[in-house]
């Protein structure tokens, strides 16, 4: 009877177990509340003149306007707080009209001097995200209020719509209230950058009720948005930084949705009833670099030896399938982008390049790699994959920020990197892998290469075919003969209770639109 009574009781621990282990127990959330797991840790500022980290843009996004948005596939401009506007025979002048009746959080209304005010206190700052628009405009007076209705912008050259849109678009390019911003201005902060990080001053969709560093961001729905108030009352992104306590919160109910699971507990949601995955492709890159300036890797015949070494499918095992492979610069689903896959592991050939190269005997090299998972994984496959060639690498796995520093003073010999769009238009990534002079990617590893000049006209031409046409030759020379091996474009996965719709996730890594999400 004893044992009888003992097995009944564990069976009752286990079915008590069951619901938050399997199928998920109910949520404790309330049906206008969506509560994200996610990491917040990298919120440096909430100001949009500063903001460019992942989180920090997607929080911008839900309290801010811009002037135009994208349309979901990235492939043309919708109105945002102007409704319409035309372009100069040149395309360098474009003129917006406003949308009437707007208003910011204050009660204040949204005119032309508040976007005026706003794109030129971007351009004053000068601040990580500015060079989204001092790059195509070149003086703040370039920016004008046209009347209470009109803001027109002249570009320091010819902007295709598209190309446009990406930087007006941009959080960077969100207009604040201004009378805000000079009620919050000290004197050693005139632009009131310290109080805008921290505080709302926006005519978004959503309110800034609090932002607590490292801990919790809780946005509020604005009852008076001009596109009516959004489904959920209140958003909350939690930070929760550990995946196995983001499976915990959202298996027992105290969260809707998790963003940063291993590939392992994405599979074990996916077969659980209750739980859904979402998975998108994403605008951004995981590649190896090659710094032309130690001097084997000078040889474009070495450089391309590294790229035939490299087991592409291995590396896709390792990351679990959470990634698409592929090899050129602008990432599938963006306009341009070129889909050649000319590297698979061929040690036949990766040997012949050696030596026509000269350097049959090999080399010694170091392979500089954050903590982040699964890097140091593919870091160790890469090191096998090379010594079939006689590269002898030498591992060092570092704190991102050492490995950014390395990088950024081109201190490296070989590194492994992300680099995700700034915006959605090839231009971005080809200025970055491919032109020098704007002295990003392709500068720190130290290639200057003639296809700079074919990027500078690129980014100009107004023929949209032209335009592709000139893209995809950037891609194909970086393929051949640039200092990066490509091998992943990251899937972004998402996990969340299936009472939750309208949370879908975008290319734009986590600046995806929650206004439409809604619970059943």
């Amino acid at each position: 009877m004893r044992r009888g009574l003992a097995k009944a009781l564990l069976l009752l621990v286990i079915l008590a177990l069951l619901p938050a282990a399997v199928g998920g127990a109910p949520s404790r959330t309330p049906s206008n509340v969506l509560v994200i797991g996610t990491s917040i840790q990298d919120i440096v500022s909430l100001d949009p003149a500063q903001a460019f980290e992942f989180r920090s843009t997607w929080v911008v996004e839900h309290i801010y306007d811009t002037l135009v948005e994208f349309s979901r596939d990235f492939s043309r401009a919708l109105p945002g707080l102007a409704t319409s506007w035309t372009a100069s025979a040149d395309l360098k002048t474009y003129t917006f009209r406003l949308r009437p009746g707007v208003r910011f959080h204050s009660g204040n209304s949204v005119d032309a001097q508040a976007v005026e005010f706003s794109l030129r206190r971007v351009m004053r700052l000068k601040l990580s995200p500015a060079f989204i628009i001092t790059d195509f405009v070149k003086s703040p007076d370039d920016i004008v209020a046209v009347g209470t209705d009109q803001v027109r912008v002249t570009f320091n050259q010819a902007m295709p719509e598209i190309l446009m849109a990406s930087v007006l678009d941009n959080p960077v390019s969100s207009v604040v209230d201004p009378a805000l911003v000079r009620r919050n201005a000290a004197a050693g902060d005139p632009e009131a950058n310290k109080w805008v990080t921290e505080n709302d001053a926006g005519s978004g969709p959503y309110v800034l009720r609090r932002w607590t560093r490292n801990a919790v961001v809780e946005l509020v729905a604005f009852d008076s948005y001009w596109r009516g108030r959004p489904s959920m009352g209140r958003i909350f992104m939690q930070d929760l930084i550990e995946p196995a306590a983001q499976l915990l919160a959202l298996q027992r109910g105290d969260i809707d949705v998790a963003m940063s699971l291993l590939p392992g507990q994405y599979r074990q949601l996916q077969n659980t009833p209750g739980f859904v995955v979402k998975q998108t492709p994403t605008f951004t890159l995981r590649y190896l670099a090659m710094n032309v300036g130690y001097e084997p890797f000078s040889s474009r015949q070495v450089r391309n030896a590294v790229k035939y070494a490299i087991d592409y499918d291995a590396i896709k095992r390792i990351y679990e399938d959470t990634i698409d492979v592929g090899q050129t610069i602008v990432p599938a689903r963006m306009f341009a982008h070129l889909a050649d896959r000319p590297y698979q592991r061929n040690l036949e050939r990766a040997r012949a390049l050696m030596r026509e190269a000269g350097r049959e005997a090999g080399f010694r090299a170091t392979l500089a790699v954050s903590t982040e998972v699964p890097l140091p994984d593919i870091a160790a496959k890469i090191k096998e994959d090379l010594a079939a060639i006689n590269i002898q690498v030498d591992v060092q796995v570092l704190r991102a920020a050492d490995v950014l520093g390395q990088y950024r003073g081109r201190t490296h010999h070989m590194v492994i990197a992300r680099w995700g769009a700034d915006y959605p238009d090839p231009d971005n990534l080809a200025k970055a892998f491919a032109d020098f002079d704007s002295r990003v990617l392709a500068w720190r590893n130290q290639w200057d290469h003639p296809v700079k000049q074919i990027v500078k006209q690129a980014v100009q031409e107004a023929d949209r075919v032209k335009r592709e046409a000139l893209y995809k030759e950037i891609q194909k020379v970086v393929l051949e003969e640039g200092p990066y091996a490509v091998f992943a474009y990251p899937l972004r996965l998402i996990a969340m209770r299936s009472n939750v719709k309208g949370v879908d996730p975008s290319p734009l890594a986590e600046t995806f639109d929650l206004t439409s999400a809604s619970k059943e």
